[in-house]
């Protein structure tokens, strides 16, 4: 494998033209720190939170892997079942998950042998990783998640992600999207994949935000799907034309949480709806969902909140009505905050015309006043750390949640606690 990824100079490798550029974009901004007449590639990697791990040199010799080892070019990382190790080179991270090999073959190239990794090249330089015969460029600035198993599979976390073939293929990963590929065959986009979140160590530490948004939203889900079918009836009840048909027997949570996710974004919220609505048919995270709508976990709860009032005096009987409740005067404390939006008011979600522009809301016979005030009590039990208040929209810190390390692809391993550095 180090052989494959010792050719990155031939031609297949230079038909990469926006990957060739982001990762010489990391190494000249590393060269501009670091002073020049110091390549990335001479770089130096060291070991960090370490567990159960060794190192293989190039001459056949093992030796345990221990925290601030340097690694010598050529080495390979090895983890155990419940192993992990961080293999840091000027600010950046790579996050190795339980039973996997990665092989360093200098500061700028390595080799994913098994396993699964996280690139973490947000703050640091980039990274030319060869997966299978593919050349994966995480340029700097972003966060790849990489499985080897029978199948490959690569995941933007943060920013877009390039990957070449050996036929000279080339496919650029959009962010919070992925690539599932079966031996050299690239698919021709990323528009229909969006990215699955796995919630363990690697992506905690890499996208923190992504992944407690995650959390949380998965929790809200599985505290709808907990309390009955009155909630769905006060979303669905008296409309069938405008509800996106759903696969019989889905979860509760699949016809409430679009919804709602929508009228936290603002702006077109049917839009964004049916936007939630096929993200959640492709296989997407719910906080990929959010985070694609530029809205966050926070807000989320907060248009729910909103939603309880509209339920208890019968104004969100329908979905077109929970829609406009939600992002009209109604739903002014539940707007998004997505990236880049400093404020709690959301761009372009501005009220809807008047009552004639959508059906007359009916109450549901069902409604009441704590269905969803229920939920949202549910959900903040079921997290590991606290969530801000279902008012405060504003970012606050999140602190890394414990999680479990990175699995071998198929594999769910015992939770354990992060490591203290």
């Amino acid at each position: 494998m180090g052989q494959t990824a010792r050719n990155t100079a031939k031609p297949p490798f230079r038909s990469s033209r926006t990957g060739a550029v982001a990762l010489a974009c990391g190494l000249l901004v590393t060269g501009m720190v670091t002073g020049c007449g110091s390549p990335l590639s001479a770089a130096t990697t060291t070991l960090h939170g370490v567990v159960d791990a060794s190192v293989v040199h190039a001459n056949g010799a093992v030796v345990a892997a221990v925290e601030g080892l340097r690694l010598r070019r050529g080495d390979v990382v090895r983890t155990g079942p419940q192993g992990r190790a961080e293999l840091r080179t000027r600010g950046r991270v790579v996050y190795e998950g339980s039973a996997a090999a990665v092989q360093m073959i200098d500061g700028a190239r390595a080799d994913l042998r098994h396993g699964a990794v996280v690139v973490d090249a947000q703050h640091g330089p980039g990274l030319s990783m060869s997966v299978a015969g593919l050349q994966v460029v995480a340029g700097s600035g972003s966060a790849v998640r990489a499985e080897r198993d029978v199948t490959v599979r690569l995941g933007a976390l943060a920013g877009s992600v390039g990957v070449d073939s050996q036929t000279g293929r080339h496919l650029q990963i959009t962010p919070l999207s992925q690539a599932i590929v079966g031996g050299d065959a690239l698919p021709d986009s990323t528009t229909d994949s969006p990215l699955r979140l796995t919630d363990d160590d690697g992506e905690a530490h890499a996208v923190p935000l992504l992944v407690r948004d995650d959390l949380a939203l998965g929790a809200l889900a599985a505290g709808i799907d907990s309390t009955g079918d009155s909630t769905v009836r006060l979303v669905t009840a008296a409309w069938h034309s405008g509800l996106e048909a759903l696969p019989g027997g889905v979860a509760r949570s699949e016809q409430v949480l679009p919804v709602v996710i929508a009228a936290a974004a603002g702006g077109d919220t049917r839009a964004g709806y049916a936007t939630a609505v096929a993200l959640r048919r492709h296989g997407a995270s719910w906080g990929v969902v959010a985070h694609r709508l530029h809205t966050t976990a926070a807000a989320v709860l907060a248009a729910l909140s909103v939603f309880e009032k509209g339920a208890a005096t019968g104004q969100v009987g329908t979905v077109p009505a929970a829609l406009d409740f939600l992002s009209g005067g109604g739903a002014v404390a539940g707007r998004g905050t997505g990236p880049g939006d400093g404020s709690g008011s959301g761009s372009g979600g501005h009220p809807r015309p008047g009552p004639s522009s959508s059906p007359q809301p009916t109450a549901s016979p069902s409604s009441s006043p704590d269905v969803v005030g229920g939920t949202i009590d549910k959900v903040l039990k079921l997290l590991p750390t606290p969530l801000p208040t279902v008012t405060s929209l504003l970012p606050v810190p999140v602190p890394v949640p414990s999680l479990p390390s990175l699995p071998i692809v198929g594999v769910t391993p015992a939770p354990a606690p992060l490591p203290t550095h």
